[in-house]
C-alpha cells in the first residue's frame, strides 16, 4: 500500500511526503533551499542516522526517501533492504557522490527506485522525486544512455573496473572493507559472519580477480577504495 499523501486545503495540491537521509549539513541545506516553494513536495523529516530514519518513517511513512549512501559502515545493499523491510511503501531514491557505474544496479536490485549523482541539476532532482513518487524508475543521464544504447547496467558497471562487474554484493562489500584496512576478524564482527567465512570470501575474490596473494588483494582493494 502506497504511503499516504497530504493535501493542501487551499490549493488542493497533493503533497508528496519526502524524507531526507543525509549526514552532510551542506547538502541538507542545499536540498532545503531547493525544495522551498515546491507546492507538491513536503519534507517530513531529515536525519543522518539510518535507525532514526527507519523509526520515524515507520510512524509516518513518506512517499519518497531521498538517501545518500555514506551513512554508516553497513553495506549499501543491506541498508536499502533494511529500510524496504521496515517501510515497504516508501520509494527509495539514492542521491550520491559514489560512482553510479558500481552502485546503481546493486541499489536497484536491493529495492531502490532510482539513483542520481549529486552533480545532477536541480530540475532533474525535482523531476526524479516526483517520478519515483508516481511509481516510476529514475536513472542518471549517463546510465540512461548506457541502457538505451544496449549496454545495460551490468555493462556500465564493467566499464569502471573488474571488481564492480565480477564480484557479488557480499564480495564487493568485503573487498571494500579490506581496502579500508579491516582484517578478517573486524569484517566478521561487522557482518555477523565467522572469520572462516570471511576468509573463504577473500579466497573467492582473489580467484575471480586473478590475484595471487593476500598482499595483492590488499593493494587492489586499496586502489579500488581510493578511486
Amino acid at each position: 500500500m502506497a504511503a499516504q499523501t497530504n493535501t493542501d486545503k487551499e490549493t488542493n495540491t497533493v503533497k508528496q511526503k519526502l524524507f531526507i537521509l543525509d549526514a552532510h549539513p551542506i547538502v541538507v541545506e542545499g536540498l532545503n533551499k531547493m525544495l522551498e516553494g515546491q507546492e507538491d513536495i513536503q519534507v517530513t523529516g531529515i536525519t543522518g542516522d539510518v535507525d532514526k530514519a527507519a523509526e520515524h518513517m515507520k510512524q509516518d511513512p513518506p512517499n519518497v526517501l531521498l538517501m545518500d549512501l555514506a551513512q554508516d559502515d553497513r553495506g549499501v545493499v543491506d541498508l536499502i533492504k533494511k529500510i524496504k523491510q521496515e517501510v515497504p511503501s516508501v520509494a527509495i531514491l539514492v542521491f550520491s557522490v559514489h560512482d553510479e557505474n558500481v552502485y546503481a544496479e546493486r541499489c536497484l536490485r536491493a529495492g531502490a527506485m532510482g539513483y542520481l549523482m549529486k552533480t545532477e541539476p536541480v530540475a532533474r532532482v525535482l523531476m526524479a522525486i516526483r517520478q519515483v513518487a508516481a511509481g516510476g524508475f529514475v536513472f542518471s543521464a549517463n546510465l540512461l544512455s548506457s541502457i538505451v544504447t544496449g549496454n545495460g547496467l551490468r555493462g556500465a558497471a564493467g566499464a569502471r573496473g573488474e571488481p564492480g562487474r565480477l564480484l557479488s554484493d557480499r564480495q564487493l562489500e568485503i573487498f571494500e572493507m579490506v581496502g579500508r584496512g579491516m582484517d578478517s576478524h573486524s569484517i566478521a564482527a561487522k557482518l555477523n559472519l565467522s572469520s572462516k567465512t570471511v576468509d573463504a570470501h577473500k579466497a573467492n575474490i582473489r580467484q575471480k580477480l586473478g590475484l595471487d596473494s593476500a598482499r595483492e588483494l590488499l593493494m587492489e582493494a586499496v586502489r579500488w577504495v581510493e578511486k
